[in-house]
């Protein structure tokens, strides 16, 4: 459980979700769409701002994305960085 808990922290969330919204075809506008404003949105995605859990399940489920799978992505993601920055 510690395991996944550390990954959870490290995760980053704009980056799983512009890698997620590519993998879908879709522009920001329309990730964003009748959930959040696409500035709000865009932001998100830079790390600018942080988006709150309901809003995230929203945005995902809008777009018929499991949120379990876009967390188990996104843990993923998270662990190929580290990987990648302890191999230097």
């Amino acid at each position: 459980m510690a395991f996944f808990v550390e990954k959870v922290k490290t995760v980053k969330i704009g980056k799983s979700l512009r890698e997620t919204r590519l993998a879908a075809g879709l522009t920001q506008t329309e990730m964003a769409a009748g959930v959040a404003s696409e500035s709000f949105y865009s932001k998100v995605e830079r790390g600018i701002h942080n988006i709150d859990a309901d809003t995230l399940v929203k945005l995902l489920k809008a777009r018929k994305i499991n949120p379990v799978g876009f967390f188990k992505q996104a843990i993923d993601i998270a662990g190929n960085e580290k990987n990648t920055a302890s191999n230097r």
